[in-house]
């Protein structure tokens, strides 16, 4: 089991481009088809999300979690909203036989 942050399509420029947003595991992130492929090109069968979940776009007062309006610094909830839609935490399960050394 993996928990990760990937993209259901490619971020904007402003986001890509963002030193805050590397920082924050965002603009680094992968297209989920990219990652899911990746996990059965290393050899991992059953490849199955278990989970997602919308990367939250504004801090959360329970947690005090950072969210993409202050990792971004944007300045509009309609702005980080748009910027982040295509954000999600998966959990993602496989199995892989073991490999011989």
């Amino acid at each position: 089991m993996v928990s990760d942050i990937v993209l259901t399509r490619p971020l904007p420029d402003f986001v890509k481009n963002s030193v805050a947003a590397y920082i924050g595991c965002v603009a680094g992130a992968a297209l989920k088809e990219d990652y899911l492929g990746a996990m059965k090109e290393a050899g991992f069968e059953n490849v199955t999300v278990q989970s997602e979940t919308p990367f939250p776009w504004t801090a959360s007062r329970r947690t005090h979690a950072c969210g993409a309006r202050r990792i971004l610094d944007i300045s509009t909830e309609e702005l980080a909203r748009r910027a982040t839609e295509t954000v999600l935490s998966v959990r993602v399960s496989g199995s892989r036989e073991e490999v011989e050394r």
